[in-house]
């Protein structure tokens, strides 16, 4: 677990599930309404809010191979069967990892799930200063690219697959704007324009989450069309009544198992 889903936190700790103990908590990074993923021995943050209540273009990741706190962390999979795997383990980490997090991803709207409103915990706030998660932490702010989604705009959905983290650029408003499918490979950090919204996403729709598969060749956006939030005075604003499924191997993407190989 890293950040808050309706606050601004710093933390970050995990659950053993063979003892379904906690682990003490460190400080990563401060981030609200955003998207974490395990992959190639690194904790990925990326997307949310900072302290400053602002999208971000900034992506995180924290090493923690070689790191003795997390060498005893939790498992994934069935106790007894050939899929459990430690956390330490990176020819597993990308799979278990996004499996372990299969939440569905939401949208960039300020607003989460069953929470109504969002608060931001300054250190005067909160007495007490755990310290800094052990491993390598490192980030990148991305200035400028010509195929750069810009967070603030639109509604952006963050998820993992085939060694890259997708973002999906949906249409926020009814004003027009650039809507994509693009691609972050987490090797080189490079962007990637896959598709061109308008080819993805119908206009007359508003999505609300995103969900993949296990292996991350399939995705499905859930949401509603626009009248219907529109004629309940802004109510329904979590409605799902339609899903749009997205083969992400038509892209390229042919899934984290064969990433891997």
């Amino acid at each position: 677990m890293s950040g808050g889903d309706n606050a601004v936190l710093d933390d970050i700790c995990y659950l053993d599930l063979r003892t379904w103990t906690w682990s003490r908590t460190w400080r990563f990074v401060p981030r609200y309404d955003h998207s974490t993923w395990v992959w190639g021995g690194k904790i990925w943050v990326s997307g949310g809010m900072g302290e400053e209540m602002e999208r971000t273009n900034e992506i995180w990741w924290l090493d923690f191979r070689g790191a003795p706190a997390f060498e005893g962390g939790p498992t994934y999979g069935t106790m007894g069967s050939d899929d459990m795997r430690p956390l330490g383990d990176t020819r597993y980490a990308s799979y278990h990892g996004f499996a372990a997090h299969q939440t569905p991803a939401l949208g960039s709207t300020g607003y989460a799930a069953n929470t109504s409103s969002v608060q931001s915990n300054s250190a005067t706030q909160i007495q007490r200063s755990p310290p800094v998660a052990p491993g390598a932490i490192s980030s990148v702010k991305f200035i400028s690219s010509p195929n750069l989604p810009m967070q603030n705009v639109g509604t952006h959905f963050h998820v993992f697959s085939s060694g890259c983290m997708l973002d999906f650029v949906t249409p926020a408003t009814n004003m027009p704007l650039e809507t994509s499918l693009s691609a972050l490979d987490l090797d080189t950090l490079r962007w990637q324009k896959l598709a061109d919204g308008k080819d993805l996403f119908a206009p007359a729709y508003r999505w609300h989450y995103c969900c993949l598969d296990a292996d991350g060749t399939h995705a499905w956006l859930l949401g509603c069309p626009r009248e219907v939030r529109g004629a309940n005075g802004g109510d329904a604003e979590e409605y799902l009544s339609d899903v749009l499924p997205i083969d992400l191997r038509k892209f390229g993407l042919l899934g984290n198992k064969m990433s891997q190989e």
